[in-house]
């Protein structure tokens, strides 16, 4: 009995702490001892104890998550571990139209063979066909893989 409640506590800490520190790693622990409570549960007190330890496990799993997301994210400590703003962003890649290919610009930094350049006054991420190429050189753009040009010397 022993055995049960312990793998029950520690599988509410682990849900406990998969809500502050997410990652999927302490859920899959928690549903491990979820299951061999349970199973311990079947062993010791029968069917009828097996799915009343898995049902209870369950629901006190349900109502702490809903403790901590409710009622600790107000607190000084939850707000300090809960993220409550929705993070926005945005990618620095720019898409370039298939209208690039043929225009002609130059090397912005080093192509090692990949780098930037600059088309008409827009930076592009860039592979160069032919190697190394050093800032200022003469490019033309050959393709477009992707989210990179592909450029050549001119």
């Amino acid at each position: 009995m022993t055995a049960i409640i312990g793998l029950v506590v520690a599988a509410l800490v682990l849900v406990f702490f998969e809500v502050i520190l997410p990652g999927g790693v302490l859920g899959v622990l928690a549903a491990v001892c979820v299951i061999l409570a349970t199973w311990l549960g079947f062993n010791e007190f029968g069917a009828l104890g097996g799915v009343g330890i898995f049902i209870g496990t369950c629901f006190a799993i349900v109502v702490m998550a809903y403790i901590e997301f409710k009622l600790l994210a107000k607190t000084k400590l939850g707000k300090a571990f809960l993220l409550k703003e929705s993070v926005t962003g945005h990618s620095n890649v720019s898409q370039a139209e298939e209208s690039i290919i043929g225009k002609e610009g130059t090397a912005l930094t080093r192509l090692n063979p990949s780098g930037k350049v600059a088309i008409d006054g827009q930076s592009y991420d860039a592979y160069s066909q032919d190697g190394y190429l050093d800032p200022g050189e003469l490019i033309g753009v050959v393709s477009k893989d992707n989210f990179k040009l592909i450029i050549k010397k001119l």
